[in-house]
């Protein structure tokens, strides 16, 4: 019960806080946070008493079996990890949305929506339900950029919306015409997983989930939308799409891909491995030239994203352990750096690196935040995304020496982004517009503290994230034993 107590406790939860709206001040809120907080609870329960096998908790049963349908839910390490990520980042985006009036209650209930079908994401492991949550989840982020976003926000959300959606019809084909040609009709992975495919058909097939992985991870060329939509969304937008949304795609590509199709998976591994490192680079050197503040990170993600794309296709151990940890790492910090330029951006009305400088001065809260979390996206040795970007780099070069080398001179593109931002934000003398801004709240302060906390412990002692992700790893890399040369 605690799986299914991921999906439905936030996706009723969105209801429950619609219907508290209105009966006293800050009911929605209070009643998200009791949401997540209670989704927490039962993910650590499921954690705690949990088998010490394959999955830590299973759960299968009968939906309409005549169509082969049911509803089929795993959890092992990366997915009780990714679960955290989903309900924490959940109750952050409350509190940094206090200030959010307009459609409150709606709003409260979008986040619980778009936490539910991410759970249903990373649970689900019959394809139909799947491929239902996958879309199920451009719903609820394409209201909250389109209702409480900032500018053009209607264009980003459609621009979001047309990208997604026509992505994910290629899932949709593969997931039909895959459940259609098994005797009996079925969509469980697991069974899916032993169908002796030929390889032009895993090609194909892999294909049409690649697509819609890659679109939402995303890398060049189907990361248009992301830029637009990290600019116009809310900070709560920016941090579930750069946390949460991001993250679907890359776990959709640790996942299925080894399983289903390792055949069609180590035949077009080449091509992703030039696809992450072309991402990789293009991210980096993009982010080199943006002034806003929100584009300058939405382009990083784009270049650490491709990192685990290039980790996943090398199907090597420390490669695909890598992109994992990378995964986590990177929820960290950029759901930091979102919520911290949003603050910002709420005090002195702007993202422009040009009218902001010497934080330093005006609030040191800020800007040591801003040290902080600008060093883990440069991968500094000490974070969690120095961990996931050694152990791909490592893998790399045990596949492909080349790729591994672009990846690694794309990190001193990073320096070049990173001490634009710090300096254009923290240090010099004050401008104008940060004259007298207020430091850091408590409400801004213990998010922060979380996520950097979880940045430096999982940085430093690496084996408590490397031996939750071990399991995932391993059973990804059996599959594609058997057919690597």
């Amino acid at each position: 019960m605690a799986l299914i107590a991921q999906i439905l406790l936030p996706f009723f939860g969105g209801f429950a806080a619609l219907l508290v709206a209105g009966t006293g001040r800050d009911r929605e809120r209070w009643m998200t946070i009791a949401v997540m907080g209670a989704t927490l609870v039962a993910l650590l329960l499921g954690v705690v008493f949990g088998d010490d096998g394959r999955w830590l908790a299973f759960y299968r049963a009968d939906w309409a079996p005549s169509f082969g349908i049911q509803v089929l839910l795993a959890m092992d390490g990366l997915t009780a990890a990714m679960l955290a990520i989903s309900a924490g980042l959940g109750m952050i985006c409350v509190f940094i949305s206090w200030h959010v009036t307009h459609r409150s209650a709606l709003f409260h209930a979008v986040i619980c929506w778009t936490v539910a079908a991410a759970n249903g994401v990373f649970l689900s492991f019959d394809l139909l339900i799947f491929a239902f949550f996958w879309e199920l989840m451009i719903v609820p982020a394409f209201l909250l950029i389109a209702l409480w976003g900032h500018g053009d926000r209607e264009a980003a959300a459609i621009k979001f919306l047309v990208f997604n959606a026509v992505a994910g019809l290629g899932l949709l084909a593969a997931v039909f015409w895959m459940g259609a040609t098994s005797d009996p009709i079925t969509f469980d992975a697991f069974v899916l997983s032993e169908s002796e495919y030929g390889k032009t058909a895993q090609i194909l097939l892999l294909l049409g989930f690649a697509l819609a992985f890659m679109v939402k991870l995303p890398v060049p060329p189907f990361h248009a939308w992301l830029p637009d939509a990290h600019t116009q969304a809310p900070t709560a937008g920016s941090v579930l799409l750069a946390g949460l949304l991001l993250k679907t795609g890359a776990y959709g590509l640790f996942r299925f891909p080894p399983m289903l199709f390792p055949d069609g998976l180590v035949t077009l591994a080449p091509w992703g491995m030039a696809l992450g490192a072309f991402g990789v680079v293009y991210g980096a050197t993009l982010a080199c030239g943006q002034t806003d503040a929100k584009r300058l990170v939405a382009y990083t993600s784009i270049a650490h994203m491709s990192i685990v794309l290039i980790g996943v296709c090398g199907g090597v151990h420390f490669a695909l352990i890598g992109a994992g940890v990378e995964m986590i790492a990177h929820a960290f910090s950029s759901s930091a750096l979102f919520l911290l330029i949003g603050a910002l951006q709420h005090r002195t009305g702007t993202r422009d690196l040009r009218e902001l400088g010497g934080l330093q001065k005006t609030a040191p809260a800020f800007a040591t935040s801003f040290a902080l979390f600008f060093a883990a996206a440069l991968a500094m040795p000490g974070t969690a995304n120095f961990l996931g970007e050694a152990l791909v780099i490592t893998g790399m070069f045990q596949v492909n020496w080349f790729f591994a080398a672009v990846t690694l001179v794309s990190l001193v593109v990073s320096v070049v982004y990173a001490t634009r931002l710090i300096g254009g934000i923290v240090f010099g003398e004050p401008k104008p517009a940060v004259q007298d801004v207020p430091d850091l709240h408590r409400y801004e302060l213990w998010p922060l503290a979380i996520l950097g906390l979880c940045t430096l412990i999982f940085g430093l002692f690496p084996q408590l994230l490397i031996a939750v992700l071990s399991p995932a790893v391993e059973a990804a890399l059996q599959p594609l034993t058997f057919v690597l040369p």
